[in-house]
């Protein structure tokens, strides 16, 4: 086996592209329906570029009662799910932590969500090495909260008293690794997808990705914007 792979586990954090229940702030202004067919190219490109990185991955789906097998092509006999609860993401983290760590064999788990459809792989290779040495590793994002977070061990503390949404997320989190006492690294800055510029933003990156040769793109990603004409003219 890859050592790359041993005992390693990597949760991503989805939700059913149902129109009007994802991406609300680019439906505002995309449309409700074209902003959940981006979302669903985001999870798909996700999947294709992420699902083989680690030796399990973990599909934490919501709404619970919308199973993915029953909307995600990907999803095979050995694809692991787990519906998230109906509870503030901070309790969603610390559980899906805690079920990890008691229900498979893996030391050390990194959890995504599916807002970064660009984010490089290195990223989520470089948080693994770093869980060898140190508790816990860190993927900033710069709407100031995280696009990663991976722990060698449960520490459901890191997720209390965070106002989760907001541009304190990151600081309070951080704070809390502080007050317990773990050890840290940070990855690189990255993008989430949630607004109207940082579509714009996608849109440029992709492109001058592209041009400067880059081959591990988000291809659906990339093909949904080159046929959007919100853009407006070309």
């Amino acid at each position: 086996m890859n050592p790359e792979l041993t005992q390693t586990a990597l949760g991503i954090f989805l939700k059913r592209p149902i129109a009007g229940q994802v991406k609300s702030r680019l439906g505002a202004v995309l449309g409700y329906e074209r902003a959940a067919e981006l979302y669903a190219c985001f999870i798909d490109d996700i999947l294709d570029r992420f699902a083989s990185l680690a030796e399990e991955t973990i599909l934490a789906y919501a709404p619970a009662e919308e199973r993915p097998e029953n909307w995600l092509p990907q999803i095979g006999e050995s694809t692991v799910v787990w519906p998230q609860p109906e509870s503030s993401l901070g309790e969603r983290l610390a559980l899906f932590f805690d079920h990890t760590f008691a229900n498979t064999a893996a030391k050390r788990a990194v959890v995504i969500g599916t807002d970064s459809p660009t984010l490089p792989r290195d990223y989520l290779v470089e948080a693994f090495r770093i869980l060898e040495t140190d508790d816990c590793v860190i993927g900033p994002s710069a709407d100031g909260g995280y696009y990663l977070l991976g722990l060698n061990s449960p520490q459901p503390q890191l997720f209390e008293g965070i106002d989760w949404s907001s541009p304190e997320v990151l600081q309070q989190t951080t704070q809390r690794i502080f007050e317990s006492g773990l050890t840290m690294k940070t990855l690189p800055l990255w993008y989430d997808v949630d607004e109207s510029d940082n579509l714009r933003m996608l849109r440029g990156h992709l492109s001058a990705l592209a041009q400067s040769g880059q081959t591990d793109l988000p291809q659906r990603t990339r093909a949904w914007i080159a046929a959007c004409d919100w853009f407006g003219p070309r």
